[in-house]
């Protein structure tokens, strides 16, 4: 580039006619221009546009003889170069590359080009001398973008096991593809991720771009989440945790059971089963069992319309029947609003049989501090009047009934469940395997003999006149 502080500037048409020149790519009348010492500087637009520079209309065409011979012979203004790079990627072509790279060993800044169309032109050469240049790959159209944009290419993921030990901010950009494939449920991207080196147990803040201000409060702290966090229950979601090499632990298997337990509780039974003897795995980890246990009741009352159904609440009352049976422990909370979240969902579900069915358990099953608790939901007089209905005994064996009610040896005989003939409800046993559904019958052959379709009667009387008249 010559300095234009000394260059001589063109008049309206003397510009014209050098950009026609270039645009019509008559390299050998450009040379004779500058040899005769003709003015090459373009005029001072009061708002310059990219098609009003030679250099620029020389790119955008894909001349490459000619870009080199415009930034070493002629003069240009410094609007002109601040984008020549970004520009020279963004316009494409065969030859955009080669241009690129001419451009930026020629010192020229990158001019803010996006590292999403820097890796898109999978060119390792201009990728690696760009990422010296300072690329920013971390951004919201940086190498995750690229990622998505092609398809997770094999070009691109073979760049990112050579680069990202060198290139920190690759790591990040690999993770955030990893739990977009995820979202997504593309499993084939997220296999090919993973076998790049993409670790799906990393965690990273769930919005990586915004600048957080450091601070001590635990409550202002990042939300961070991995690729295996956001695996939600749905048909693939053991297809994408085979994907995402992660095994089946106990942990892993406890997670996935929290998450059914107040998202897809229709699918409990299902996620129960992904492991060998569930039954053994919850009294392992008594701890987590109650969690999931105190989840399903919190949620009792369903949080959104949908999930407000009379099958949905039996089934959850089912399962943490089920739950109590294997001697989880029940109501496990210190919170006042969840005990109070607990018992409106009892008050108001749509089958107070099963819900007395299930107190009457905790109560036959659990200790001397879950038999507090019980007390403690049951205290109200809405809860003391459902209990009164279906068990009235129960009232009394919590201390809470009257005391001819306690006497009265009818209501002890005709109870209506007794612990020695109890049979735990079949909520969480194994669902048949799903039938493949049959392929779908083949077309009919198509018939290229045309239908000649309903006859239209007195179509052709309209022109009979003609046939009179001749």
């Amino acid at each position: 580039m010559l300095d234009p502080a000394k260059a001589a500037v063109c008049s309206r048409e003397q510009h014209d006619e050098l950009l026609n020149h270039v645009r019509l790519g008559r390299l050998f009348e450009l040379i004779e221009w500058v040899d005769d010492g003709r003015p090459t500087l373009c005029p001072d637009f009061d708002r310059p546009r990219a098609n009003q520079s030679a250099v620029h209309e020389a790119m955008r065409i894909g001349n490459h003889s000619m870009v080199r011979f415009l930034w070493e012979r002629c003069w240009q203004r410094p609007w002109e170069i601040e984008r020549l790079v970004a520009d020279a990627i963004y316009a494409g072509g065969g030859a955009a590359c080669e241009i690129a790279k001419y451009l930026i060993r020629q010192e020229i800044p990158l001019g803010g080009v996006c590292a999403s169309a820097v890796f898109e032109t999978h060119d390792d050469e201009l990728i690696l001398m760009a990422l010296e240049r300072g690329l920013s790959v971390r951004s919201p159209d940086g190498f995750a973008c690229a990622l998505s944009c092609t398809g997770h290419s094999k070009h691109l993921l073979r760049l990112y096991r050579e680069l990202h030990g060198k290139y920190p901010d690759l790591v990040t950009e690999g993770l955030l593809a990893l739990r977009a494939a995820v979202e997504k449920q593309k499993v084939r991207a997220v296999a090919l991720l993973t076998w790049a080196g993409v670790d799906p147990l990393k965690k990273i803040p769930r919005e990586p771009y915004e600048e957080l201000e450091a601070s001590d409060d635990p409550d202002d702290q990042p939300d961070l989440t991995s690729a295996l966090d956001e695996v939600r229950i749905h048909d693939k979601t053991l297809e994408l945790i085979k994907a995402l090499k992660v095994e089946m632990s106990e942990d892993v298997w406890l997670r996935f059971l929290e998450h059914c337990s107040w998202l897809e509780i229709e699918r409990f039974a299902e996620v129960y089963h992904w492991v060998r003897k569930p039954d053994d795995v919850l009294t392992k980890h008594p701890d987590r069992a109650a969690e999931i246990a105190t989840s399903i009741l919190k949620h009792l009352e369903g949080w959104s319309f949908s999930l407000n159904s009379g099958s949905h609440q039996r089934m959850k009352l089912e399962i943490c029947e089920y739950l109590t049976w294997l001697g989880t422990p029940m109501l496990v909370t210190d919170s006042a609003y969840e005990v109070r979240q607990i018992r409106r969902g009892f008050s108001k579900a749509s089958d107070p049989e099963k819900v007395v069915r299930l107190l009457w358990l905790i109560h036959a099953k659990g200790d001397d501090a879950q038999q507090a608790r019980l007390k403690e939901i049951v205290r109200t007089h809405t809860m003391q009047f459902l209990i009164r209905q279906q068990d009235p005994q129960l009232l009394c064996d919590l201390g809470l009934g009257p005391k001819s009610l306690a006497k009265n040896n009818f209501i002890k005989r005709n109870r209506p469940w007794k612990l020695e003939s109890y049979k735990p409800p079949a909520s969480c046993e194994k669902p048949p395997k799903k039938q493949k559904e049959p392929p779908p019958a083949p077309r009919p052959i198509y018939n290229p003999t045309p239908d000649p379709g309903p006859s239209r009667p007195g179509y052709w009387n309209r022109y009979s006149h003609f046939h009179r008249n001749s």
